[in-house]
């Protein structure tokens, strides 16, 4: 089917609230996840692609599960190490033991090794964070690298850019992320990392052959006794008038032959039709509840909405397809309802049923299965007149015989028209039924093929979804672009916040989500809060990002003072959803959702759905959230200048540890 509307569509009505519009695990893919028995680089590849993904608690693990365990050390692991530690959090966040890890790799790093740079570089940025001045050094220091290097040092030192030379290194990852926002044709592939694998084309299969018990043996019988008692009025019709007989027995046979195959047509021809009739003519049943049928139940009342065809009025097209609704639903139903099967993953099949239904309707051709079943004029002649002259001719064999044997040739002709009557009456059935099933087994082929055809098409359009990598990093440039557009909104350069902090949260009232193995889950629209410090106080900016788009909507900005902040929690409900709730003076809560309760598609297919809301936490801020966020609540105004002394050791002992790196 090749539609312009066989993307993504929102399936809930106007009057409805709805939280996952739909959902999709992708899988198995070893991303974020190594095999039973990996090897040093795995585990590091594992651990970089975490990093990239915003996950850095899962980073941190394996990374130094490749440096210290399985001795992986090199001037790219020991900088993607640094990197990790450090990624999402502030030096107070920074445990001594995972310093105590740095200084396990003394020595590992030449200063000509390519990567030596880089970790120069995250020094630097730590230990000119008091300083002035300096925004030359770091420009030329930035200049050496690659730009992976630069990119993953700007947007993982992220909470250190607050040297004399931050508005150099904000102005240039803002460029970064302008130029890699759009990028690999965001707009056009976005989507298709919330479309679930979808499942192969099937159809219902052809009734198989049924023959009651007994009717073999009755038309094995009946054709038995015909045949005798016709042979023996044939046998003493030629003992009367041999050369008339031959023709006469001919005739029988030639008429019987056409009048059987041509009624088996006719009577073949009425049923399928008059099946057809009653699957398409029903009325339409709504299923209620939130099972697999009512999922598919809404899917084709959706699309057939929403494929109305091209000036026709609408409520005559769904009255006239209510039938073929409901059948082409059902046997949706039939053929996928397994426990496992996620009503979104034949979507594709319910677009193109519909698109088909539609196009045939439109051409008038919707009911053609009547025209091509209705009964040949030629074959009723055929039957008629083949049964026409089968009778004249057993008349004459029976008008024959009864000048030799009048009293026998009666009677037998009696039971010969009898047997042959209920012989009739057994075999057409029989011939029938097997006619029906070829004839349906051809129909579903047919069918087959062109669903076959459609699911080709619907993979094809999905083989350049972006994988999850993609996805984080323009989520990465999605929040840069926030951050610049809400410095525009308050007029501030880079050196009046002096702190920040996102929080992302999947956006109601509808939106997708999907993920891979291992893997946050990441969702077709976003609620966004950027919460920026200053020395007047907070600004706090809300958007509504659609991802797919990559467009910011709603915007709401607040202002509060320091003093204005009284609690900070995130919490969990009985239902699993995690809920961030800042509570202010005035008594007026902010809270958002921040990750979903299990869904019917979690339940049977996630592996780990609690794993993967944890996963869900990290990546979306709330660690450096709520770090800021409560030393704001317990100190106030002037938490910054005591989180800087407070991170005066932990600074100089990571400053020691990295110095210690190199030989």
């Amino acid at each position: 089917m090749n539609d312009s509307r066989s993307g993504p569509t929102n399936l809930a009505t106007d009057s409805a609230y709805v939280a996952v519009q739909a959902e999709a695990i992708h899988g198995p893919v070893n991303v974020y996840q190594v095999t039973a028995a990996p090897s040093p680089e795995e585990t590091f590849k594992a651990g970089l692609n975490s990093l990239r993904a915003g996950m850095a608690p899962e980073a941190r693990k394996y990374i130094r599960d490749a440096v210290v365990l399985c001795n992986y050390v090199n001037g790219q692991s020991c900088f993607y190490l640094l990197l990790a530690l450090l990624s999402g959090r502030t030096l107070q966040q920074v445990p001594p033991k995972e310093i105590a890890v740095l200084r396990s790799v003394r020595g590992a790093v030449k200063n000509d090794d390519e990567w030596a740079d880089a970790i120069k570089l995250v020094d630097h940025l730590l230990t000119s964070r008091s300083t002035e001045g300096g925004a030359a050094d770091v420009e030329q220091e930035l200049q050496k690298l690659t730009d992976g290097q630069r990119n993953d040092v700007l947007q993982h030192m992220e909470m250190f850019l607050d040297s004399s030379a931050e508005d150099t290194l904000w102005a240039r990852a803002f460029d970064a992320a302008r130029s890699d926002r759009y990028a690999k044709d965001r707009l056009r592939r976005a989507w298709k990392f919330f479309q679930p694998e979808p499942i192969g084309a099937r159809v219902r299969p052809a009734d198989p052959v049924l023959i009651r018990p007994g009717i073999w043996t009755g038309a094995a019988a009946t054709t038995a006794l015909a045949l005798v008692t016709v042979g023996f009025i044939g046998a003493t019709a030629w003992q009367h008038n041999g050369t008339a007989t031959v023709p006469a027995l001919l005739a029988l046979a030639a008429g019987c032959y056409a009048s059987v195959r041509s009624g088996v047509e006719w009577r073949c021809r009425k049923q399928r039709r008059q099946a057809k009739d009653r699957e398409y003519l029903r009325r339409s049943v709504t299923t209620r509840g939130d099972g697999f049928a009512s999922k598919i139940d809404r899917q084709f009342d959706h699309y057939f909405a929403l494929y109305t065809p091209r000036d026709a009025d609408r409520a005559r097209w769904l009255s006239e397809t209510a039938g073929v609704r409901r059948a082409l639903r059902d046997e949706v139903v039939t053929i996928y309802r397994e426990s496992t099967v996620n009503a979104k993953r034949v979507a594709w099949l319910t677009r193109y049923l519909v698109a088909d239904v539609a196009r045939r309707w439109q051409a008038g051709k919707l009911w053609d299965y009547r025209k091509e079943l209705r009964v040949p004029l030629l074959v009723k002649a055929m039957c008629v007149l083949g049964a026409i002259a089968a009778a004249t001719a057993g008349a004459f064999l029976i008008w024959s015989g009864a000048h030799v044997r009048p009293l026998i040739v009666p009677l037998s002709a009696f039971v010969a028209l009898a047997s042959v009557w209920l012989a009739a009456r057994i075999w057409l059935p029989i011939a029938t039924e097997y006619k029906r099933h070829s004839a349906d087994k051809a129909e579903k082929e047919s069918l087959l093929a062109g669903r076959q055809a459609a699911f080709d098409r619907w993979k094809r359009k999905l083989a350049d979804r972006p994988d999850d990598l993609e996805m984080a990093r323009w989520l990465e440039c999605d929040r840069k672009a926030l951050m610049e557009e809400a410095m525009g909104f308050y007029r501030l350069k880079r050196q009046d916040v002096l702190a920040h902090a996102f929080i992302e949260a999947p956006a109601t009232p509808s939106y997708d989500r999907a993920r891979i193995e291992n893997g946050p889950w990441r969702y077709s629209k976003y609620k966004i809060l950027l919460f920026l410090l200053t020395k007047d106080g907070v600004r706090q900016l809300t958007v509504h990002l659609d991802f797919q788009k990559a467009i910011f909507r709603s915007r709401a900005r607040t202002n509060y003072r320091y003093d204005a902040f009284t609690s900070v929690q995130v919490a969990e409900t009985d239902n699993g959803e995690n809920v961030f709730e800042l509570t202010l003076t005035n008594g007026d809560p902010i809270k958002v959702k921040v990750t979903d309760p299990p869904t019917d598609v979690t339940q049977k297919e996630d592996k780990d759905p609690q794993g993967a809301s944890q996963v869900t936490l990290s990546t979306a801020g709330l660690g450096n959230a709520l770090h800021v966020l409560e030393g704001v609540a317990a100190e106030g105004k002037e938490w910054m200048a005591l989180e800087r002394q407070r991170e005066k050791v932990p600074l100089a002992e990571m400053s020691k540890a990295v110095n210690a790196i190199f030989v």
